[in-house]
């Protein structure tokens, strides 16, 4: 996904125990490993297929395959430039001799398809009023269904990406991605959200992450790929469901110094970190940990074999200081300490009510925005490569009660801020969902994940205590 000298440089003090829970869990999961091939099919359209990634690495799709392949998955490339849903489907079974040169799906035989289109392609931004734009809307939405469907009735499991960015995108079709985005978050299958990577804030694409107006550069496509949960496939495969909230959750009461702790075990950069807490008094609850990243935006001449020579600005990520950022209770109210050690302060007190708090990072276009109670508070420029997460510590030497941990591999937007803080569970590049409904909770060893990896968070120090409602 990224370059490997993002990774931790040096194990993390619970990387032991969080490792030995890992192996644990698979050992118990064995059994319940579905009979399907272990092979990903990419299948959609041209920056599934790679399109503009300069550095001819397959795009996303390729560096999906670098993570997975060492985890013993195949993943197969059957994406085509310029595919709806109509063209895509009418690519998924071979009916006689077949197309030259086309990529059919079934020929391949995957266990497991990415579903992977674009808003775009089905014809969003050419769409003249309201009324054509709706049509297009639902269109879109019926194709994908009939994808997602079609899939499962040939015994493979699909994933589907959410609608990313294009340069042209006016407010307009901007909200129409959001509004589509939304709808897929709500569906029964697991999908992987493509936009809270390169999204700039207006529906385009954040500067020096671009080829052209439809695609990503290789800068772009290494953020998508980051948005993939690295254990999702895995999880599909031992049957983890769609991730749902427990009938009777409760929450935790964590004292005594309790630390809940998580680290992805692959280079993760767009994330959000969100939870619902209450509690009193100053002091850090959470914090994320990595290096922050210094970026350099230039132009690059590219040369292709009978092409004419094209120039992009390109942005590129470089691995730079350790430093963490963290959410805090700063004179009574809640607040964001970024890795600058700048403030976001809300207007919210903490006065033992419950509140949902949510920071959202965008790598690329290099912002952090901090939600409290789905209302932005403030926003904070900085790119941080985050390698652990923790929530609780010291300062929960005083009383703080918790529940619903989440942490995605992409950022959130606003409408997706509030739609969490209104009850909903956004699904796609959810890595850990821990509603903290344990009744019993063992120091070093996993929490309940309801989100579709394996991912682990664990209770490092301090006692958590159930509390039922």
């Amino acid at each position: 996904m990224t370059a490997p000298t993002t990774r931790r440089r040096g194990p993390l003090p619970f990387l032991a125990a969080v490792l030995a829970a890992a192996a644990v869990v698979a050992i118990g999961a064995a059994a319940q490993v579905q009979d399907r091939p272990r092979r990903i099919a990419i299948f959609g359209s041209s920056v599934a297929n790679g399109t503009g990634d300069e550095s001819g690495r397959e795009g996303y799709a390729g560096l999906l395959r670098a993570v997975l392949v060492p985890r013993g998955w195949e993943v197969v490339n059957q994406s085509r430039g310029g595919d709806n849903t109509a063209t895509l489907m009418s690519r998924f079974a071979l009916a006689g001799a077949g197309e030259a040169g086309t990529r059919y799906l079934l020929p391949v035989h995957p266990g497991y398809v990415v579903v992977a289109l674009s808003l775009s392609n089905e014809g969003i931004r050419a769409a003249d009023g309201t009324a054509a734009k709706d049509a297009i809307f639902e269109q879109y939405s019926r194709g994908l269904r009939a994808l997602v469907d079609r899939t499962r009735a040939e015994k493979m499991l699909p994933v589907v990406t959410l609608c990313y960015a294009r340069m042209d995108f006016t407010a307009v079709e901007y909200e129409y991605t959001r509004r589509m985005n939304a709808l897929i978050n709500g569906w029964d299958v697991p999908s992987v959200n493509l936009l809270g990577a390169v999204d700039d804030g207006t529906g385009k694409w954040a500067r020096g992450f671009w080829w052209d107006s439809l695609h990503p550069n290789a800068s772009g496509h290494a953020e998508l790929a980051t948005t993939f949960v690295p254990s999702l496939f895995d999880a599909l495969e031992r049957g983890i469901p769609r991730p749902a909230r427990p009938a009777a959750a409760g929450y935790a009461r964590l004292t005594g110094g309790a630390a809940l702790a998580f680290a992805p075990d692959a280079p993760m950069h767009p994330y959000a970190l969100g939870f619902t807490v209450r509690t009193t008094g100053d002091g850090a609850i959470a914090r994320v940990a990595g290096r922050t990243l210094a970026a350099q935006t230039g132009s690059k001449t590219i040369t292709r074999p009978g092409q004419e020579p094209q120039t992009i600005e390109s942005t590129t990520l470089n691995p730079d200081a350790l430093a963490s950022a963290a959410v805090t209770v700063r004179r009574g109210v809640w607040a964001y300490e970024s890795t600058a050690g700048t403030t976001v302060a809300s207007s919210v007190p903490a006065d033992g009510r419950w509140h949902d708090i949510l920071v959202s990072h965008y790598t690329a276009r290099g912002e952090t925005l901090f939600f409290v109670d789905g209302i932005l508070a403030g926003r904070a420029p900085e790119r941080l490569a985050p390698e652990s997460f923790v929530i609780g510590g010291p300062s929960t030497e005083r009383r703080m009660d918790l529940k619903d941990v989440l942490i995605y591999r992409s950022a959130l937007n606003a409408g997706e801020a509030a739609a969490l803080h209104s009850g909903k569970l956004l699904q796609a590049s959810l890595e850990v969902y821990a509603p903290l409904a344990d009744t019993r909770a063992v120091k070093k060893q996993p929490l309940e994940n309801r989100a579709q990896s394996l991912a682990i968070l664990t209770l490092e120090s301090g006692q958590l205590t159930h509390i039922a409602r």
